[in-house]
């Protein structure tokens, strides 16, 4: 009995947490942040840089559909090189629509960014987020890992 009981609150709860809305992103490193949350990287892409670009609406859908693979460090054959890419792409789609706070759907849309991902060799995942043009050497501080 106590099980069962126990089982229905840890259920509640699990519940409640996901029905809780996500607060709108205020900031870039926001959603630099969400971006590193919400990919999940394929599996066997360990020492992969991937980088897209796109360009948000003001409700946080990418025009065009979908963002533009633009980059692509990987050392292999064509065919895991495209099964990768398509794996990346499928695991980015869960991340739109993204939700923006006043300020950034008023800033944001129509600018071209890029996302990058990169996969270390112990498969944990850096996320960078900028505009295009912004190609700067990120400090460690710009870059968020994925949690």
């Amino acid at each position: 009995m106590r099980l069962a009981a126990a089982l229905v609150m840890l259920m509640a709860a699990v519940t409640r947490s996901q029905a809780q809305p996500v607060s709108p992103a205020e900031t870039m490193r926001d959603l630099q942040d969400r971006f590193a949350a919400c990919f999940q990287p394929p599996s066997q892409a360990e020492g992969t840089r991937i980088t897209f670009y796109f360009s948000l609406d003001g409700n946080g859908n990418i025009i065009g559909g979908k963002p533009r693979t633009v980059a692509f460090g990987f050392q292999g054959s064509d065919s895991n090189r495209n099964r990768l890419d398509t794996q990346a792409e499928d695991a980015l789609s869960k991340c739109w629509p993204l939700s923006l706070g006043a300020d950034l759907a008023n800033t944001i849309p129509g600018k071209v960014y890029f996302l990058q991902f990169q996969v270390d060799t112990q498969g944990r995942t850096l996320v960078l987020f900028r505009p295009f043009g912004s190609h700067v050497p990120p400090d460690e501080d710009d870059i968020s890992p994925r949690r």
